[in-house]
């Protein structure tokens, strides 16, 4: 009877420490929910005068821009900074202007927490803007302009409850170098938000690049802290010769990536995605090669028929 009053006692005293442990897990997660980490950070449209950085920050926060010179201590001087942020998503955009072109800068973001005041400060990152912006382009003995430049950003998904102007949307040439991507704090308006691919820099020549058509393109969505990243592929049109308001091209719809052949590799982004539906989040409409509003195996049959390229 001692002996198992014994074992009955060791449980209850191993329970208790379960309790505990418990609890202090529960206190650390309040006590976390008031520090405000900020992910997703990226800098974007490097031009020869200003560079955005974007990010999201997990809860209601006052967020800070400070800019430096090369040295990351010394504050910079004649530049202005403007903020775009939408408290409900989480994202948020920096634009600061007005530097000096072919100069090294640094920045660091603080998040200040607006329910415990806690604060979160980011390593600081170095930018070096471009060197030069190049509108005209030579053509035998002719100067042209260079008219790839306007593109609209593609249709985006939204589950219900979800705004659009809570999105950030970036584009990113692929097999390209270093070259940054550009980035959009949607509007609630499809038709003003446009991509200026002027502002794409070579990273070796530091000069604006020449899009001739055809150029391979990453667009992520970024939704916020609701975690949600969608990515879509498409190619630059061919170049009209003149400034104009076109869309991205995608010739194969079962060509996911846009790789010029469909093959396995769509297979798994198309695998990446099954299972999300459109009255969810997460939801890739590029996927939904049959436009029935979900992601599954369906999908996987039309994708696997029409095969047509090596990876």
């Amino acid at each position: 009877m001692a002996q198992g009053t014994h074992i009955i006692r060791t449980r209850s005293a191993g329970n208790r420490w379960l309790y505990v442990l418990l609890l202090c897990l529960l206190l650390a997660a309040v006590a976390e929910a008031g520090v405000p980490v900020i992910t997703n950070q990226r800098v974007t449209d490097v031009a020869t005068r200003s560079f955005s950085v974007i990010g999201t920050v997990n809860e209601p926060s006052t967020v800070a821009f400070s800019l430096y010179s090369s040295d990351c201590a010394t504050p910079a001087t004649g530049s202005t900074t403007a903020l775009q942020q939408n408290t409900t998503s989480g994202n948020l955009r920096f634009t600061a202007t007005g530097l000096r072109a072919a100069t090294t800068y640094c920045y660091r973001l603080a998040a200040t927490s607006a329910s415990t005041s806690q604060q979160a400060t980011s390593a600081p990152v170095a930018v070096a803007t471009a060197s030069a912006i190049i509108r005209t382009k030579i053509a035998g003995s002719n100067l042209i302009p260079t008219g790839n430049d306007i593109l609209r950003s593609t249709a985006i998904h939204l589950p219900a409850g979800e705004a659009r102007n809570g999105v950030i949307v970036t584009v990113e040439l692929l097999g390209s170098g270093a070259v940054s991507p550009l980035s959009l704090l949607l509007s609630g308006d499809p038709n003003r938000d446009y991509f200026n691919l002027n502002n794409l820099f070579d990273p070796a020549t530091g000069k604006s690049l020449d899009l001739v058509g055809g150029e391979r393109i990453r667009i992520t969505e970024i939704h916020g802290t609701s975690g949600c990243i969608v990515e879509r592929y498409r190619t630059i049109p061919a170049d009209a010769g003149w400034t104009m308001a076109r869309p991205f091209t995608r010739a194969n719809p079962n060509d996911i990536d846009a790789s010029g052949g469909v093959n396995i590799l769509d297979v798994l982004r198309l695998v990446g995605g099954k299972g999300t539906t459109s009255t969810g989040s997460c939801f890739n409409s590029d996927l939904d090669l049959d436009s029935h509003g979900a992601i599954d195996s369906t999908n996987l049959r039309i994708i696997k028929g029409g095969f047509n390229g090596l990876p």
